[in-house]
């Protein structure tokens, strides 16, 4: 049986233009290739392909903990990289379904680009799918098995691009909000940049924010309230910081501006929270899944807290007060008792918030 999807990864080549050899160089914890690997792994794929040649032996040791194939390149100082593939190609065409193909200093794709990658090609079964950010292709691509033949019967001219050029139908490519599909590392700025990058990809800022909505086609209505809810949240942020409650405002932002980015989708909480955990954006997920209803009410105050709170006191895009928004709502719902609780458990939990931070009740 078939394991649907697998990753070919090309590590064969000496690394010419980099003073180190690219595989094996650490971002933080972890080499860039084992980033590659831990990425595919993360959205179940088991069966990843490594091309080697350069270094066999240091790839095979680092990497002697996973779970990968390697395939040798023994002519690696003489062929190019399309040979690489070729033979990491004969490898995995039979075992799979369509198949992941990056060379080895691509390590920031995000896992919600991979997945949304393998359902597009098993919902339409297009030959290929080539992602791209801000109008850049990048890497990996990800093909079908069937196309395997095809580049395994090219000549070599062009490399890949020459044999993928030759399918004129049925392929796809697909915008992201995912700045990694476009960094590797061919020279050392390259490289400066994906350790920045590392620094900060967990946490998306201003403009990464406002491509994400972009992305989703989140509407003028629900950027001028997420707008709305980041400037209330920021007022919260300095009267706490005047308290002495020193909070990360970036997070306070990001989780803004997200916080309906799956708005008009059922449980759209849950739903956004789950884009925001695959884009890689753990603590703006967290947010995001409790921005409706806090699990807990603690009297140490969070950011989740702050978000929560800035959103009860927006509606729509006007500032409102604690009383008009939740009596509006409880007579909306006065006659479905279900409902009504959970609103009084929410206006509860934004009280005392509010108490907490600002202790004037007559300003509610």
């Amino acid at each position: 049986m078939k394991n649907k999807v697998g990753a070919l990864i090309v590590a064969g080549g000496i690394s010419s233009r980099m003073n180190d050899f690219k595989p094996l160089m650490k971002i933080g914890r972890y080499s860039m290739i084992e980033h590659i690997i831990m990425n595919f792994k993360s959205i179940g794929i088991h069966e990843v392909v490594i091309v080697i040649g350069y270094r066999s032996y240091d790839i095979e040791d680092a990497l002697r903990n996973y779970d990968v194939t390697f395939v040798y390149n023994k002519d690696y100082l003489i062929t190019k990289m399309f040979d690489s593939v070729c033979l990491g190609l004969k490898e995995l065409s039979n075992k799979v379904d369509m198949i992941f193909i990056t060379p080895s200093d691509c390590p920031f794709i995000q896992a919600f680009t991979l997945k949304r990658m393998i359902e597009e090609m098993q919902k339409n079964g297009f030959y290929y799918i080539k992602p791209s950010y801000l109008g850049e292709n990048g890497h990996p691509i990800l093909i079908s098995s069937i196309l395997s033949n095809i580049i395994l019967n090219h000549d070599g001219s062009k490399g890949l691009k020459g044999a993928i050029a030759k399918v004129t139908e049925n392929y796809k490519e697909i915008k992201f909000a995912d700045p990694g599909i476009v960094m590797d590392a061919d020279n050392e700025i390259d490289l400066i940049n994906l350790v920045k990058y590392n620094e900060i990809r967990k946490l998306p800022s201003i403009d990464l924010c406002n491509i994400i909505q972009e992305y989703f086609q989140v509407s003028k209505e629900i950027k001028e309230h997420s707008e709305k809810v980041k400037d209330v949240a920021l007022n919260i942020y300095e009267e706490l910081e005047k308290k002495g409650v020193i909070l990360n405002r970036d997070l306070i932002v990001s989780a803004c501006l997200l916080h309906d980015i799956a708005k008009g989708k059922k449980y759209h909480d849950r739903v956004g929270a789950e884009w925001m955990m695959e884009m890689g954006f753990f603590e703006v997920s967290q947010i995001i899944a409790e921005h409706m209803n806090l699990e807990e009410f603690s009297e140490k105050i969070t950011e989740k807290d702050v978000v929560y709170l800035a959103d009860k006191l927006v509606y729509n895009n006007s500032i409102s007060t604690l009383e008009q928004m939740f009596s509006y709502k409880e007579e909306l719902y006065k006659d479905n008792e279900e409902v009504l609780n959970i609103i009084k458990r929410r206006k509860e939990h934004a009280m005392n918030l509010y108490l907490s931070i600002y202790e004037d009740i007559e300003n509610l």
